[in-house]
C-alpha cells in the first residue's frame, strides 16, 4: 500500500521558490558535538495521553509515525520517490558519539497511559504528579482516573512523552508559562526518591494560527494528511523532540555551533518561521491534502526538516553521492541526475560537495543521442561543471557545457553517433542554491538514408524494439524497385503526433504522393501501391508518439550500384557522347522527312521524349471522347504508343487535373500521366500511358464473356484501391466526380486503372472521420463506385444510372435488380456455393455504396471499409478452388 500511495502522490509534486537561508551567508552555521550522550541502542517511546478528546484514529496516527522511523520496517523491494519517515531518521543517524557509534536505527512505541480527568488551568505540579503516577501505579486524587495498558518503567533508553490535547489549558504563572509559549519541551519527574527522569511533552495547537502549527502554514498547504490539523501538527513536534533527545539527551551532545542553542530539528524549523510560504510540500492526487513524507501502512505526514551535517543544510532525505567509477548506460532511454532525486520539492538540501561523476552512454544501433535537461539548479557563481562530450578525451573539443548561463540554450540538444560521455564535478563547498540537475537521454534509431533491395521485410520506427520515440528524427528508407514494377506498403501500425510528425511517401520522380500524421488502426491502416523506386520519409518534432511500422514488398528489386564500375563508365560515356551527338543530328534529319515533331514536357526529369508529327489528330486515331476533351492514339519518337488527351476548349484550365495526377498517378491503379503540352500542340494536351484493352465499358459490352468473375473481382478491388488513394491518403482528399466504366481502363492483362480526372477537385469539407473526409462529395464517388460494381455484376453498363439514385429503400433497389436475372447471363452463377455466397456479398457491397447517396452519417460507406469487404469477397471466392 505504501508503494501505491507513493506512486500516486509524487505525480502532483508542488514546486516552490527558494527561501533565504543564513547558511548561505554564514558557512559556519551547523551543529557541533560537545561530548555528551547519544542514544545508540533501540529506543522505546512511552505515551501519556492527556485529555478526554483523543480518538482511536488520532492515537493510531501517532503510534504509526513513531514505528515508521525504523528504516528496516519498510519493504526493501520498493523504491520511494517521496521521502519516508525512515529516510528522515537516516539523516538523524549521521550523528555519532565519541566512540563513533551512530544514533540507534530502531524506535518503537512502548507502554501507554491515558488521563481523562479535569484538565482546565492545570499547574506544573499537577502535571508532574500525573506523570509520576504513570510510573508507580499511585492514584491521582482529585484529578479523575488514570488508565494504563502497562505502567512505565525506568530505562535509560526509554523516552516518556506526555501529549496534551488542544483542550488542555494551564494556569497563568511563571512555572506554567512554557506550556503555553512552547510547542514541546521536557520537565523532571522524581519517580522514586533520588531517581528523577526527564519527561518529554508536546501539545496540539489550540487555535488555527497557533505557532505550533507552523508546518501547516503556507500557500502550498491544502489540508491535513490525517484529517486532523491539531494531531498532524503534534506529530511533527513530537518527532522533532525525539530527534533532539537521541542526539542531545544530556545537553552536551549535538547543538548549534553559533551559540543559539538550536538542535537537529529546531535549526531548520526556525528557517520556516521566517517564510510565509511554508515548507516544500507534496499534494495527493486529488489535491485534498498536503504532506512531505510517507510512513508505514501508507500514512502521510508533515515533518520538520532536519539538519544534514554532511551537506550543512536542511534535508528530509539523504542525498546520494555518485560513484567515482564510470557508469555504463546501455538502455535506449534513461535519466542521469545529481541531487534532484531528493530535491524535487525545491529541495532544501543541495547535492554533495567534492563529487566526480561520469557516465558513458553506449547504444551501438543509435544514429544519434538526444538530450533533454529536465531540471537544472546550480548556483550562478559556482565552479561546478556539467558537460556532455562525444569522447572521453581530456580536451573538451565538441563538448556541450551546461551552466546557469547556457542552460536555456541547451535545454534540448543532439549528439551524432552512438556514444556520449556525461561528466559532473562539484567543488569543495556547495551553495544552498545548488539543488541539482536531471538530464534525460534518448537514442535515435534512424537518421539519414537506408537503401533497401530485399524483396520484402519490415520498416518503421517501432518503440517495441526498445528505442524510444524522439524529437528531431529525419529518416529515409529507399525501396529500390525496378522501373515500372510494383512496390507495395502495408502499414501495420501508425501512432504519431498529429500535424507535427509525419510519414511522407515519394514516387520515383521525387514527387510526394501522400503523407500520414496522427493515429490509424483497423481498416483505416493504409496500404499504398506504387511502382519503381519509392522513398519513405519520417520526420518528428515531438516525443509524444509511439511510432509506426509497415511491411514492404518489391515485385522486382533493383540491384545495388557497383561504384567500382563508375570510373570505367565515365570513360565509356565520354566516347559514346560524341557518337550520340552525331546520331541525334542524323535522327533529327530523318524525322523531319517523316513529319513534324512536337516536344512535350515530361514529368520525369530524367526522361525526355518527342511526339512524332501532329497528324495523329485525325478521326481514325480517336480512341475516346468526353464532354471537354478528345483522346487520340499517338506514337513517340522512341516507338512507344501513348494516349494524348486534347482539350476541346483551348481556354480551359487543366492545372487542377494535372496537379492531382502529379500526386496520384504513381498509384498502380491510376492512369499514369507522362507529360503535358500547352504550346507545342494545337490546344492544350496531356500525354498518358496507353491502356491497350480500352475502357471497361467497351470490354463489358463487346468482350464480357471473356472477363471472368475472378477478373471482375480483381478489377473492383483495384479501382477501390485507387479511390482509397484519393479519399484517404491525398492531402487534402480528392473528389473524382466521374467514376464510370468509361473511365476505367484495362491493359492487355486486364489490370484496371482509373482515369477521367477532368472533373476531379479537392474536397471542400472540413470534418474528418477515421482518416477519411465525411462529405457529400465522397458519398457521390461511393455512389458511382457502387454503380460500377453493379455493372461488373450485370455484365453491361447500366442504361439509366439515375434509376439507382431515387429509390426509397433497399427493398425497392432489390426489386429493380431482381435476383439471378441481374447476374451476367454469359457467365452465369458459379456452381460452388462459396462462390455464390461471395457474389451475393459483392452485390450487398454494391447496394451499400449506392444507398449511401441518400445520407451522410456514421452509416455512410467509407472506402476503407469497402476495400476490406472486397478483400473478404476475393478470399471467399478463391477459397472454393482450394
Amino acid at each position: 500500500m505504501v508503494g501505491t500511495v507513493a506512486s500516486l502522490s509524487f505525480l502532483l509534486l508542488c514546486f516552490i521558490y527558494g527561501f533565504p537561508s543564513s547558511s548561505a551567508e554564514k558557512p559556519t552555521v551547523g551543529l557541533t558535538y560537545s561530548g555528551g550522550k547519544i542514544i545508540t541502542e533501540p529506543v522505546t517511546v512511552s505515551l501519556l495521553w492527556f485529555g478526554a478528546e483523543w480518538r482511536g484514529s488520532d492515537k493510531e496516527t501517532v503510534r504509526n509515525a513513531i514505528n515508521s522511523l525504523t528504516s528496516m520496517r519498510y519493504d526493501s523491494d520498493l523504491s520511494y520517490e517521496v521521502p519516508t519517515l525512515g529516510n528522515w531518521w537516516d539523516v538523524i543517524r549521521q550523528y555519532r558519539d565519541r566512540s563513533n557509534f551512530p544514533v540507534t536505527d530502531t524506535v518503537s512505541v512502548g507502554p501507554e497511559c491515558s488521563y481523562t480527568g479535569p484538565h482546565v488551568n492545570l499547574t506544573l505540579s499537577q502535571v508532574t504528579e500525573i506523570g509520576k503516577a504513570a510510573f508507580n501505579r499511585t492514584s491521582v486524587d482529585g484529578f479523575g482516573s488514570l488508565t494504563c495498558n502497562q505502567f512505565f518503567h525506568v530505562d535509560e533508553n526509554s523516552f516518556y512523552h506526555v501529549l496534551f490535547s488542544n483542550t488542555v489549558t494551564f494556569l497563568e504563572g511563571t512555572e506554567q508559562r512554557k506550556f503555553t509559549d512552547m510547542c514541546s519541551g521536557n520537565f523532571p519527574v522524581e519517580v522514586t526518591k533520588d531517581q528523577p527522569v526527564s519527561v518529554l511533552w508536546a501539545r496540539a495547537p489550540m487555535e488555527a494560527d497557533d505557532q505550533c502549527s507552523v508546518l501547516l502554514h503556507g500557500s502550498l498547504y491544502k489540508g491535513p494528511p490525517n484529517g486532523n490539523e491539531k494531531v498532524d501538527s503534534l506529530v511533527g513536534n513530537l518527532l522533532g523532540k525525539i530527534a533532539e533527545e537521541v542526539t542531545n539527551q544530556d545537553g552536551r551532545g549535538w547543538t548549534s555551533s553559533d551559540g543559539n542553542g538550536f538542535s537537529v530539528s529546531s535549526l531548520c524549523t526556525s528557517q520556516f518561521e521566517m517564510r510565509s510560504t511554508g515548507p516544500p510540500l507534496y499534494v495527493d492526487i486529488n489535491g485534498s491534502f498536503s504532506f512531505n513524507a510517507i510512513g508505514l501502512n501508507g500514512r502521510r505526514y508533515i515533518l520538520p526538516y532536519i539538519w544534514d551535517q554532511n551537506i550543512r543544510n536542511c534535508a528530509l532525505k539523504l542525498s546520494e553521492a555518485c560513484t567515482t567509477n564510470l557508469v555504463i548506460l546501455k538502455q535506449p532511454s534513461s535519466y542521469m541526475r545529481v541531487g534532484v532525486g531528493v530535491n524535487r520539492s525545491d529541495g532544501l538540501q543541495p547535492y554533495l560537495p567534492n563529487q566526480q561523476c561520469k557516465w558513458k552512454i553506449d547504444i551501438p544501433k543509435a544514429k544519434f543521442l538526444s538530450f533533454n535537461v529536465h531540471y537544472f539548479s546550480i548556483a550562478p557563481d559556482s565552479d561546478d561543471l556539467l558537460q556532455v562530450c562525444p569522447s572521453d578525451s581530456s580536451d573538451h573539443d565538441g563538448c556541450t557545457v551546461i551552466s546557469t548561463a547556457t542552460k536555456d540554450l541547451f535545454t534540448k540538444f543532439k549528439l551524432m553517433g552512438s556514444e556520449a560521455y556525461v561528466k559532473f564535478v562539484s567543488g569543495d563547498s556547495v551553495s544552498f542554491e545548488s539543488r541539482g540537475w536531471e538530464l534525460k537521454y534518448t537514442a535515435g534509431l534512424c537518421s539519414g538514408n537506408e537503401d533497401i533491395y530485399n524483396s520484402y521485410g519490415l520498416i518503421g520506427y517501432d518503440t517495441s524494439n526498445g528505442m524510444s520515440y524522439v524529437r528531431g528524427l529525419n529518416c529515409r528508407w529507399l525501396l529500390h524497385g525496378k522501373p515500372g514494377t510494383g512496390v507495395s506498403l502495408t502499414f501495420t501500425r501508425i501512432n504519431i503526433s498529429k500535424d507535427l510528425d509525419f510519414i511522407a511517401i515519394f514516387s520515383s520522380t521525387s514527387r510526394e504522393i501522400v503523407n500520414f500524421t496522427g493515429s490509424y488502426n483497423g481498416s483505416n491502416l493504409p496500404q499504398v501501391n506504387l511502382t519503381g523506386k519509392v522513398t519513405i520519409m519520417f520526420n518528428t518534432q515531438t516525443e509524444e508518439g509511439d511510432g509506426w511500422s509497415a511491411n514492404y514488398y518489391l515485385s522486382s528489386p533493383g540491384k545495388p550500384s557497383n561504384r567500382a564500375l563508375l570510373f570505367v563508365l565515365v570513360f565509356v560515356l565520354v566516347a559514346m557522347a560524341v557518337s550520340f551527338s552525331i546520331g541525334v543530328v542524323v535522327l533529327a534529319l530523318l524525322q523531319r522527312r517523316r513529319g513534324r515533331k512536337r516536344n512535350l514536357t515530361p514529368l520525369d526529369p530524367n526522361e525526355s521524349f518527342v511526339l512524332v508529327g501532329s497528324d495523329f489528330l485525325r478521326e481514325e486515331n480517336r480512341i475516346g471522347q468526353g464532354h471537354s476533351a478528345v483522346v487520340y492514339r499517338a506514337v513517340l519518337a522512341d516507338g512507344r504508343s501513348v494516349a494524348v488527351k486534347s482539350l476541346k476548349d483551348t481556354e480551359s484550365r487543366m492545372e487542377p487535373e494535372e496537379e492531382i495526377l502529379l500526386k496520384s498517378s504513381s498509384h498502380p491503379n491510376i492512369v499514369s500521366l507522362l507529360g503535358s503540352s500547352r504550346d507545342e500542340l494545337p490546344g492544350r494536351s496531356m500525354v498518358f500511358e496507353l491502356m491497350g484493352r480500352g475502357s471497361l465499358s467497351y470490354n463489358l459490352r463487346k468482350k464480357g464473356e471473356t472477363l471472368s468473375w475472378e477478373q471482375r473481382l480483381e478489377i473492383a478491388l483495384q479501382i477501390s484501391s485507387a479511390i482509397q488513394m484519393l479519399h484517404m491518403y491525398m492531402k487534402p482528399p480528392v473528389f473524382h466526380g466521374n467514376i464510370t466504366s468509361d473511365n476505367i481502363l484495362l491493359d492487355e492483362f486486364c489490370n484496371a486503372k482509373l482515369g477521367g480526372f477532368g472533373s476531379a477537385r479537392y474536397c471542400n469539407a472540413v470534418e474528418i472521420t477515421d482518416g477519411e473526409e465525411d462529405t457529400s462529395e465522397t458519398a457521390e464517388d461511393m455512389w458511382s463506385f457502387g454503380i460500377l460494381l453493379l455493372e461488373l455484376l450485370a455484365g453491361e453498363p447500366l442504361l439509366n444510372r439515375n434509376d439507382y439514385r431515387n429509390f426509397g429503400s433497399l427493398k425497392e433497389m432489390n426489386e429493380i435488380m431482381g435476383d439471378q436475372e441481374f447476374v451476367d447471363q454469359r457467365l452465369g452463377l458459379p456452381s460452388d456455393d462459396c462462390k455464390i455466397v461471395a457474389l451475393t456479398k459483392f452485390g450487398d457491397i454494391a447496394k451499400w455504396c449506392v444507398s449511401g447517396i441518400l445520407r451522410v452519417d456514421d452509416e455512410n460507406p467509407k472506402i476503407g471499409d469497402v476495400v476490406s469487404g472486397l478483400q473478404q469477397v476475393k478470399q471467399l471466392f478463391h477459397s472454393a478452388s482450394r
